[in-house]
């Protein structure tokens, strides 16, 4: 989430510097819009490369999590976690889960009215997995797009750099006028 942040606010900061830059025709703005691009676009590739290369470790942290309160919420049913275990049904729209390991009725029973999504057999583990799958194939185009747009600003800002390093017409910097 921090980083996600912190690459937005880069990628606001060069659209503010390349736009100023372009205004001022200066040199010094336009190379640090570019290095900006640059940063973000270093950012972008290192979390597409995480995506990629962990790409479980959401998705086991968020089944251990809901493991953890189902199992507190079995072994001790007036627990704390019994709220808990209620929301992520709700979040979800889910009720209990499959385990070969230990008996599940006795929770589900409890938590899982029969009018609820466990009547009709929906699993929580299955919903959980079926949710992130979706949103992180979200973020992995949303990352993409990015990507796309600060390979263009990159290219922009540099074209902007050389063109303003090699204008021969700086004398009129900032005295344009508009003829009839």
């Amino acid at each position: 989430f921090y980083a996600g942040v912190f690459l937005s606010m880069t990628l606001i900061l060069a659209a503010l510097l390349s736009a100023a830059a372009t205004v001022r025709e200066s040199r010094c703005l336009t190379a640090t819009a570019f290095f900006c691009f640059a940063l973000a676009f270093c950012g972008m590739i290192l979390a597409l490369c995480w995506r990629y290369v962990h790409s479980t470790e959401v998705e086991d942290s968020m089944l251990d999590v809901y493991d953890l309160v189902y199992e507190e919420v079995r072994r001790n049913g007036s627990s704390s976690k019994r709220h808990e275990l209620t929301l992520i049904h709700e979040v979800f729209q889910c009720c209990g889960k499959h385990s070969p390991l230990g008996d599940t009725a006795a929770v589900q029973h409890t938590m899982c009215h029969p009018g609820t999504a466990w009547a009709a057999g929906q699993d929580c583990l299955q919903e959980i997995h079926g949710f992130l799958k979706k949103h992180m194939g979200f973020v992995s185009t949303l990352l993409g797009i990015t990507i796309g747009f600060t390979i263009y600003g990159m290219v922009l800002t540099s074209f902007l750099w050389f063109s303003i390093h090699f204008s021969n017409n700086l004398e009129r910097k900032g005295k344009y006028t508009l003829r009839g």
